[in-house]
């Protein structure tokens, strides 16, 4: 039985082991499926005999099904809440990784990792959806930047674990244990969370005029491009990029990258805590969210550049790389820049119309990537670490790019009260 109305007040250590944990549980298990092709790729490659190239394609459809699930995933949400939503999606996600673990083409593996990628499409989005109905407003704040922190552990469990999986059962073992592991997943939501529900259901229809009135505000195309740029690096690199980059640039052997991904990975839970926590300090001291974006996102580019510039090789290359998640993470407040600008019922179809735009700039960096390298090292004769060089170089020039159009008009993100007659 659904429950809607006034939220209770459960006892703390209650509510964190039903209505937190198993969400952050799919978040963690999300990001495990996000990065697992940057640790066992070159497994997949060789297998298959498949080059760097059509590995970033292949790796890149998780986010197509990811993609195409927002806007929809959100009306489910909306419709049917967080438990029904998490459970039934994270099932798809089972299917899709025991199909990948029993395919041998590059059609039906990217179909596979399609399919992944529409499986846990909502995971840190029914997280959000759950924080709202569960939490008090005060808590929010805490409860998102959490969950948002098991992002790092979903690295932990995505680098050496599945190494050692990959060692012991090859890497279709490791995804046989991925799809088992969304099954059990998904049976803890089914069973453990509250099936409460909003008391207001959106239809499709009423979810894309949403969708409209906040496509047609400047404020949002002010934001999203710098916000959509910068975690399409961000993701495309550590999730994949990143990995080659320190085998063929700094000069790691390949038995040291998956604890050289490890330390990465782990860099995204100081990551997410500090921008979160930065936010709040800002904020009570008057300084603006755009000025914290701005300040982050700035500095993501001018790291990159640095890397472009002098390339660091060995352990400085790692702690590089550390401080490339750290700064990353925090083009994340690009949402919360937007969130106070529209009102409360348009939250959900806002954050869910970033997060199209941001993943299909992921895709296309991530699938891009390859193609780049291969383009350089070909047509203008660049040496392996040049040709990363130069594409990373295109890289932060977009965003760079993205940068100065943010400055130009960040009167139009003043909060004036865009969408708020809703």
């Amino acid at each position: 039985m659904s429950e809607t109305g006034p939220k209770r007040a459960p006892g703390l250590a209650h509510a964190i082991v039903t209505c937190f944990l198993p969400f952050a549980a799919g978040y963690l298990l999300s990001y495990v499926f996000r990065i697992v092709n940057a640790v066992v790729g070159p497994r997949i490659a060789a297998d298959l005999s498949i080059d760097m190239a059509a590995l970033g394609v292949l790796t890149s459809t998780y986010f197509v099904g990811f993609v195409l699930l927002q806007i929809p995933g959100g009306v489910m949400l909306d419709r049917f809440g967080p438990r029904r939503v998490q459970a039934c999606l994270l099932l798809f996600a089972a299917l899709g990784a025991a199909l990948f673990a029993l395919s041998s083409s590059i059609a039906t593996l990217g179909a596979s990792r399609a399919l992944i990628g529409a499986g846990v499409a909502m995971c840190l989005m029914a997280g959000f959806k759950a924080n709202t109905l569960f939490w008090p407003p005060e808590r929010l704040g805490t409860a998102n930047g959490v969950l948002m922190a098991f992002a790092g552990l979903g690295g932990v469990f995505g680098t050496l674990p599945v190494t050692w999986l990959a060692d012991a059962f090859g890497w279709r073992g490791v995804f046989w244990t991925l799809s088992a592991t969304c099954v059990a997943v998904a049976a803890i939501v089914w069973f453990a969370v509250p099936d409460r529900r909003p008391e207001r259901r959106q239809s499709l229809s009423e979810a894309l005029l949403d969708v409209r009135r906040i496509l047609l505000a400047p404020a949002f195309w002010r934001v999203v491009p710098l916000c959509a740029t910068a975690q399409a690096a961000f993701q495309a690199y550590h999730t994949l990029w990143t990995a080659p980059w320190l085998v063929e640039v700094a000069g790691l052997p390949q038995a040291a990258v998956p604890g050289a991904m490890l330390a990465v990975l782990l860099g995204i839970i100081p990551g997410y805590l500090l921008s979160g926590a930065a936010t709040d300090h800002a904020a009570a001291r008057g300084i603006g969210k755009d000025t914290l974006f701005a300040a982050y996102t700035g500095a993501f580019v001018v790291l990159q550049a640095a890397i472009v510039a002098s390339p660091p090789t060995g352990i400085a290359a790692i702690a590089v790389w550390i401080a490339y998640v750290v700064l990353g993470t925090g083009s994340m407040i690009g949402y919360l820049i937007l969130t106070p600008l529209f009102s409360s019922a348009l939250a959900g179809r806002l954050n869910t119309a970033i997060n199209l735009l941001v993943f299909l700039a992921a895709f296309l960096a991530q699938a891009s990537i390859g193609h780049c390298l291969a383009l350089f090292e070909s047509l203008l004769g660049a040496s392996r670490p040049a040709a990363h060089a130069a594409t990373l170089a295109l890289v932060a020039a977009i965003q760079a790019a993205a940068w100065i159009w943010f400055m130009a008009g960040r009167r139009a993100i003043a909060p004036r009260g865009v969408g708020r007659s809703a």
